[in-house]
């Protein structure tokens, strides 16, 4: 699995499992959520300008945790 430190005020860290096509992702208020999804929404969301605004917009209306 792998795992990616994010500069967010959101998000703590991301992580990726290719074998399960799981993203889970690591919030500073201790919260885990995760959800099925292709890795191009890992790498976009670690990527991304803001990834808060990423996961707030493209993530978090589908994530479980």
């Amino acid at each position: 699995m792998e795992k990616t430190e994010v500069k967010s005020r959101l998000i703590a860290s991301a992580a990726y499992d290719d074998r399960s096509h799981l993203l889970y992702v690591h919030l500073h208020s201790g919260e885990t959520k995760s959800l099925v999804a292709p890795r191009s929404m890992y790498e976009n969301l670690i990527t991304a300008d803001s990834p808060g605004w990423y996961y707030t917009r493209h993530i978090s209306p589908l994530a479980k945790g």
